[in-house]
């Protein structure tokens, strides 16, 4: 990086007074009479360092001369070069400059920073503590997969700070429930209820109409809404002119791809809404979204109970908290709602802006002022730098109930003060009643909580601009601080079929549909095997590369114990054992330097993976070799996993010792059956010797109170009784069956995963759930398998009968019918045409391809009379179309 002196001192005119009662009010120790370093106090358990090291940490106030009234000192932005931060700012190309922090904990880790575009040192301001913001959820529906995306790469994040690294993380994450969005969602929910008890009242036909009119609503809105193409800059542009073409022009693409997708939906939507057509609950249940919209334009504003909107968002609320605890997502330290501000707080924080200068009052709204923060000497735009905020851009940031009549003095600025409108909540302030806009949320919050400063702001990839932009304007403007976060993460995005899934392009997929099919601790390790800042697509790929990672942890760390348990390592250690414990120490290494290299799970998991890989060698020998470096991979494995959150990979059970005697017991017997089941001749002694010699273990499994065990271990033995009666030739098939009984029923009904191999067995414990899902996979590969067959077959029939009923044509006859028919006129004796329909003779070409044409003609005629005998082609071709008709109905039954 270049590196250059930067005073962001500037003019006393540019700057902005900022009374010294509102500084104490932030928990800031302020003079009065000259200018001082302002101490931090304890800000809910983030204590402050003490003066003599907390100096360096904030804000040293530029010197104005005489002091003058205290009210009027004038403190923002103020010079952090030296205070806590290098002497020298780091200027990254076409980046504003970024302000190193210095003198905390130092632990070599690198993070890419979304404000510099590039990995850089990270480094907290007081010692070991790390304030952190991280944007939360604004609950207006159900939380998806690119929820889950954003907050458990954070929670990852978050746990390798605090548990890999050591440091004191003070987590706070907001809810969001005031916004366009909740008031616009709970509105349209609110009428669609109403209308449907209307709607009972009404015939078909009425219903049917009402509900075509809002999908035409819907159409025309959507049609409205194509994107444009920009222009393409002329020859005389300038550089700038051109780099701002081609990011338009991007993003055009963009928006472009996601408006044929909704037309698509809208397409979709069409056919269903017609295909409901004879029912009314079918066609409001096919047009709700549609019907909801065009309630909302027109009854919207008749909506005015608070309680209506504040019980939707407490809805989704909940379920997000459930959702992220299903996650295993770590609860934040501090949670926050903006509903709890709206005593005063917010509306102080907006005033304080506007007696700033850097906020003005508009038709009762309040706008942030591009124009008057940046005369200030203040960066707009750090995350995202542009000139302009595009129509996509502006929309996303003033919501989708933004005021129609609003007087900005610069298309760029942005409200913090929504005047309400009727059909929208809203509290009272100088200005008249209204609602905060959505940046203003997360500044009031985390200032609140966290005071002149964060360490971490983090939000998902959507969130750089323009929410983390313009909210770090307000903020730093509101503190006088030209940094106010210094390091700034943003999740990337999940894409599905190659566009960021949303809900506003409706091709989401809840957490809790997620969670149906795959476990939290697999959503995790996908995660986990991605680079956490970067786009993922959310794919079957994706999911089964974690799934093949889980699989190999859980059987390795399973089958360490399981050996260890049989005492079959007796070995001792030599030059392979050393060189596994020398690989477990490399291993450790490397993802000590992974994780310092921006959190780099990714290469965490492979070198994880390798590890276990090289660990087998010891396992499969475990006869004469050590087991002590082997048991020392499996710490590091589960040292490391359990850092990242993933847990349960080699669960624990309640009197495990007795419960794995049984088991062992159990597995054992089973185990002799089979082999003497796969013997020439079964031998009926032996096998009841076997199960004899199982009685002393079931009573001892009864009298340690392991019900489930011993009940299933003493049905084993009945049936293998049972089996005996059988006919000696089919003996040896049912005790195999059996034992195949036991192994994928009643050891899967208690948490018992039992793997057969080539000459032994082995057993670990397991989720019950998990395995009886995979063996519902694997019966549903296998109906799938027969299927893909069957049609390939059917296939194969249908081509067959189609070029038998080809070659059934008689030579003489084949230009005659079929698809030459009436293309020719005349025809030689053996049926090869002479003339054209029009009356010209055949070109020679032509009548070589011809003659070419019924010649294999005439010998797939031979063969098809020689295929059908003596019964000839018609019952031939009669038998195939029977073969046809057989195998379709087959198909059709599956």
């Amino acid at each position: 990086p270049i590196l250059r002196p930067v005073c962001m001192h500037i003019g006393r005119r540019a700057l902005v007074a900022m009374e010294v009662g509102y500084l104490r009010g932030l928990g800031l120790s302020v003079g009065d009479c000259s200018p001082q370093v302002l101490q931090k106090r304890q800000v809910n358990g983030v204590q402050g360092a003490a003066a003599s090291s907390a100096s360096n940490a904030f804000c040293q106030p530029c010197g104005l001369g005489d002091a003058g009234d205290a009210l009027q000192r004038l403190v923002a932005p103020c010079c952090l070069l030296g205070q806590g931060f290098a002497p020298q700012s780091v200027d990254r190309s076409g980046r504003a400059p970024w302000m190193k922090p210095l003198g905390g904990h130092d632990v070599g880790l690198q993070v890419f920073n979304s404000v510099t575009n590039e990995k850089e040192p990270f480094i907290p301001l007081e010692g070991k503590k790390i304030r952190w913001y991280t944007c939360g959820p604004t609950v207006y529906d159900a939380t998806h997969m690119g929820h889950a995306r954003t907050f458990l790469s954070f929670d990852i994040l978050r746990r390798i700070m605090a548990n890999y690294f050591g440091y004191d993380v003070c987590y706070q994450i907001n809810i969001t429930d005031i916004d366009d969005k909740i008031i616009l969602r709970s509105r349209q929910r609110k009428l669609l209820e109403d209308f449907c008890d209307e709607a009972a009242k009404m015939d078909l036909p009425k219903v049917r109409g009402i509900v075509e009119e809002a999908v035409a609503f819907a159409g025309n809105k959507l049609a409205k809404k194509a994107p444009q193409e920009p222009a393409v800059p002329g020859a005389s542009a300038t550089d700038k002119e051109k780099q701002e073409y081609e990011r338009k022009k991007q993003e055009y693409e963009t928006l472009k791809q996601e408006h044929d997708f909704k037309l698509s939906q809208q397409a979709e939507l069409e056919k269903k809404v017609s295909a409901a057509a004879h029912s009314k609950d079918a066609l409001l249940d096919a047009s709700k979204d549609a019907l909801m919209a065009k309630l909302d334009k027109e009854k919207g504003h008749t909506v005015t109970d608070h309680s209506i909107f504040d019980a939707h968002a407490r809805h989704f609320e909940n379920e997000y908290l459930e959702d992220m605890d299903a996650l295993g997502i770590m609860r934040p330290d501090v949670m926050t709602r903006i509903s709890a501000y709206m005593d005063g707080r917010v509306q102080r924080y907006i005033e304080k802006l506007e007696d700033l200068g850097v906020a003005y009052e508009s038709n009762g709204s309040v706008y942030f002022s591009i124009d008057d923060f940046t005369s200030k000497g203040y960066n707009y735009r750090k995350l995202v730098p542009a000139t302009n905020t595009s129509e996509a851009e502006m929309a996303e940031g003033e919501g989708a109930l933004a005021a129609e009549d609003s007087e900005k003095r610069n298309k760029n600025d942005f409200a913090v003060w929504k005047k309400s409108k009727p059909g929208e909540p809203s509290w009272p302030s100088r200005w008249g009643q209204g609602r905060p806009g959505w940046h203003i949320e997360c500044s009031v919050m985390a200032c609140d909580i966290h005071k002149e400063f964060l360490d971490v702001h983090a939000g998902g990839e959507d969130l750089r601009f323009p929410h983390h932009d313009n909210e770090m304007a307000q903020s730093e403007a509101y503190l006088g601080r030209p940094q106010w976060t210094n390091y700034w993460f943003h999740a990337g995005h999940l894409s599905i079929a190659g566009l960021k899934m949303s809900k506003s392009l409706k091709n989401f997929i809840t957490i809790r549909q997620a969670m149906v099919v795959h476990s939290a601790r697999q959503l995790r390790l996908m995660f986990l095997m991605q680079q956490w800042d970067k786009g993922m697509n959310y794919s079957d790929q994706a999911i089964e590369m974690a799934r093949a990672e889980e699989r190999k942890f859980k059987h390795f760390l399973g089958r360490l114990k399981f050996q260890q348990r049989r005492a079959t390592a007796n070995g001792q250690a030599g030059e392979r054992e050393r060189n596994l414990s020398e690989a477990v120490k490399a291993s450790d290494a490397a993802i000590g330097a992974a994780l310092r290299d921006n959190f780099n799970t990714a290469k965490a998991i492979e070198v994880l993976s390798k590890l276990v890989s090289e660990s087998y060698g010891l396992l499969d020998e475990s006869t004469t070799a050590s087991l002590a470096p082997v048991q020392e991979a499996a710490e590091l494995l589960e040292r490391i996993l359990g850092t990242f959150g993933v847990e349960g990979l080699s669960p624990k059970r309640d009197k495990e010792a007795a419960l794995s005697a049984a088991l062992d017991a159990f597995s054992n017997l089973r185990q002799q059956v089979r082999q003497l089941a796969k013997a020439k001749s079964v031998s009926e002694t032996d096998v009841k010797a076997a199960v004899s010699g199982a009685g002393s273990s079931i009573s001892k499994a009864k009298a340690d109170g392991l019900t489930d065990c011993a009940a299933a271990f003493e049905a084993f033995c009945k049936d293998i009784h049972e089996c005996l009666r059988s006919d000696a030739k089919r003996l040896a098939a049912e005790l195999l069956q059996r034992c195949d009984d036991v192994r994928d029923r009643d050891f899967v009904a208690l948490g018992v995963r039992l793997e057969d191999r080539a000459e032994d067995f082995l057993w670990m414990f397991d989720d019950p759930q998990v395995m009886m899902r995979e063996l519902k996979e694997q019966a549903d590969k296998k109906v799938m398998a027969e299927r893909a067959k069957l049609a390939n077959k059917l296939s194969l029939k249908q081509q067959e009968l189609q070029a038998a009923i080809k070659a059934a044509v008689r030579p003489e006859d084949f230009f005659r019918t079929g698809p030459d028919a009436g293309k020719y006129s005349a025809f030689d004796t053996s049926g090869l045409p002479t003339k054209l329909a029009s009356g010209e003779e055949v070109s020679k070409s032509l009548a070589k391809a011809l003659t070419k044409t019924h010649s294999k003609q005439s010998k797939d005629f031979e063969k098809i009379q020689k295929q059908a005998g003596a019964n000839g082609i018609d019952a031939f071709l009669e038998h195939l179309r029977k073969e046809v008709q057989d195998l379709e109905a087959t198909v059709n039954q599956q």
